[in-house]
């Protein structure tokens, strides 16, 4: 089995931070699929203080004797997206991609070319504007038994420049326990842990230093949007924001779980998800402000999602 693509390393860790929560929205999340094999997915949000509602559908459908995947999508900003995928035919463990966007309202559009190899002990990915500047995104990861070791940089092209480079180190058991580290442009690191305790328990540890020019880590708690402040997030001493973060999911049974996490802002996140009925999914969840309860910039959020 090939190692993850660069941007799923350390992804059980930072899914605990990340994934089921959703403050200051409503979302709805809808999956089906026609009798034809065609999938269709939307996603829709509205903000509970100004009820903005922004939104996407997308189908997707496999042409699985040429190995194709044709994808099309639509958002609320009037964004039309595109891409023609085909995997595994040329050559097994081969990804080519061309896709592209556009915006009738402004004429705006966008192209990429993009390129993946994975075998068993690396995984490549490489995507490439199509433009007059093009900008190069690249990553490889390479694994060795249970550890694995990543690098990724985004070149520009025409000035013949490297914008942003990240390295990344790690260990992984499977899906029991895993530790992740990360540096980015030499001033922004990462480092994650993720345990399962038991069938029951998931926890995990996240740590950051973030520079204030930018390019910092995504996945620590309290990092989302317009969670924290920027007032309340500690310094160190070189300048950066210096975040800390423990998260656990708890199963009470096969159809519902609990979520937690803190930071060391003083952030607290709780959410709870229930499974209603085949295909029906809802959950809840808020973000507190833990330095003033009474008076906080609290967050509540409600999600549906349904499957058929």
């Amino acid at each position: 089995m090939a190692p993850p693509v660069y941007t799923d390393l350390g992804k059980l860790a930072r899914d605990l931070f990340k994934r089921g929560y959703h403050p200051g929205i409503w979302q709805l999340d809808c999956k089906s699929m026609s009798s034809s094999g065609i999938e269709f997915f939307t996603t829709g949000f509205a903000t509970q203080d100004n009820s903005k509602v922004m939104g996407t559908l997308q189908s997707k459908f496999k042409i699985e004797e040429h190995g194709l995947t044709l994808t099309e999508r639509w958002n609320t900003e009037n964004w039309l997206y595109g891409e023609i995928m085909q995997k595994d035919k040329l050559a097994e463990g081969l990804v080519l991609a061309l896709a592209g966007r556009f915006q009738p309202r402004s004429n705006a559009k966008e192209g990429k070319f993009k390129l993946g190899y994975a075998q068993e002990q690396f995984n490549f990915w490489s995507d490439i504007d199509i433009s007059s500047s093009p900008i190069l995104n690249c990553s490889l990861v390479l694994g060795h038994k249970e550890f694995l070791g990543g690098v990724g940089c985004e070149f520009d092209v025409g000035n013949t420049k490297v914008e942003n480079w990240k390295v990344a180190l790690g260990w992984t058991n499977g899906e029991q326990a895993t530790v992740h580290g990360e540096l980015m442009n030499g001033d922004s690191w990462l480092a994650s842990l993720f345990y399962k305790i038991n069938e029951k328990f998931d926890a995990g540890v996240e740590i950051s230093k973030i520079s204030r020019t930018g390019g910092g880590p995504e996945g620590v708690a309290g990092q989302a949007e317009n969670e924290v402040p920027a007032q309340q997030v500690p310094q160190d001493e070189s300048g950066g924001n210096l975040m800390f973060g423990v998260g656990m999911i708890y199963h009470l049974d096969a159809d519902s779980l609990i979520r937690a996490k803190i930071n060391n802002a003083i952030e607290v996140g709780l959410g709870y998800e229930q499974k209603l009925r085949e295909g029906v999914t809802a959950s809840i969840s808020a973000v507190l402000d833990g330095n003033d309860i009474g008076g906080g910039n609290h967050k509540f959020g409600v999600g549906v999602a349904l499957e058929c």
